[in-house]
């Protein structure tokens, strides 16, 4: 009887483990979609307020799981003004509390606080460069895990002699080493960041003033980009130059610049491609995304 028991316990134990051992297989392996989008360029225009309830309709219909921005949710806070910047961060979020599903908000160079020299605020100023942000919006980098994946949202913008630059500072380094050693090397990365790891754009458009092929959206890139080096970074999401291309470098790392919610001139015009996001599905470790156009197509 004592043996007959302890089979049956046996059994259990090992039916649980198997459950349990299910239920994780099948979390890591739901399918799940999302929006990306980038340079909203948030403002208190009318027309522009019309095209953004026309864009939070448009993604509510899809039911995703959640939206993720590329950044420059306003536009813009650079020159200080704290009742404007409150004034533009107020809107931004009073338009995203529209969309029924969770918005994940990343810093963009128009979310800088009163860096630029005319600003009427200096450094010591409690908001100043990523306190407006943090302040209405949280903390500029951040992670959150779902349904397998890993997403890891960077902020990429410093400032030196009163402009701002992309370059992830060294506290942020440290966080996101210590971000990667909780994540198994098997498990799927996400990153999204403003300003490009990689980017064909000045290939495309070289500057005028030459030196583009050269040139590197975040000076210390490559240290970056090692610290993903023993884990699976399939998706590296950007935003900032208001065009859409994708770049699949060595089939292990799609970077995937978004096009524009604004568009290209900022709300004036449609250069580089309709204003519009980019819809993903995912499941298991592969995704497909599909860029969408929410508005007109001529100027709003």
């Amino acid at each position: 009887m004592k043996t007959f028991n302890k089979i049956i316990v046996v059994l259990l134990f090992c039916g649980l483990m198997f459950n349990v051992y299910s239920q994780r297989k099948l979390s890591t392996g739901q399918a799940f979609s999302f929006v990306f989008m980038t340079d909203l360029h948030v403002k208190h225009d009318p027309v522009v307020l019309t095209e953004l309830s026309r864009l939070t309709d448009t993604i509510n219909k899809m039911k995703v799981d959640f939206v993720l921005t590329g950044g420059d949710q306003v536009f813009d806070v650079m020159r200080g003004n704290v009742k404007k910047g409150d004034s533009l961060f107020s809107l931004y979020k009073e338009q995203m509390a529209k969309i029924n599903v969770p918005v994940h908000s990343c810093m963009g160079n128009h979310d800088l606080f009163g860096i630029y020299p005319e600003s009427d605020i200096d450094s010591t100023h409690i908001d100043y460069k990523y306190g407006m942000f943090q302040r209405h919006l949280g903390n500029p980098y951040y992670s959150f895990d779902h349904k397998g994946w890993h997403f890891i949202v960077l902020n990429v913008l410093d400032v030196a002699d009163k402009k701002y630059i992309g370059r992830v500072d060294e506290k942020q380094i440290e966080w996101l080493k210590q971000d990667l050693n909780k994540v198994d090397a098997n498990t799927p990365v996400a990153v999204a960041a403003h300003l490009p790891f990689v980017s064909s754009f000045y290939q495309v458009y070289p500057p005028k003033s030459g030196g583009g092929a050269a040139f590197t959206w975040i000076k210390n890139r490559d240290e970056v980009l090692q610290l993903f080096k023993n884990h699976q970074l399939k998706l590296v999401l950007q935003g900032h130059t208001h065009w859409l291309e994708d770049i699949n470098v060595e089939n292990r790392t799609r970077f995937i610049t978004g096009g524009a919610v604004a568009g290209r001139p900022s709300w004036r015009g449609n250069n580089h491609g309709p204003r519009g996001f980019m819809l993903f599905s995912v499941k298991e470790n592969s995704f497909s995304w599909k860029f969408i156009e929410y508005g007109t197509s001529e100027r709003p």
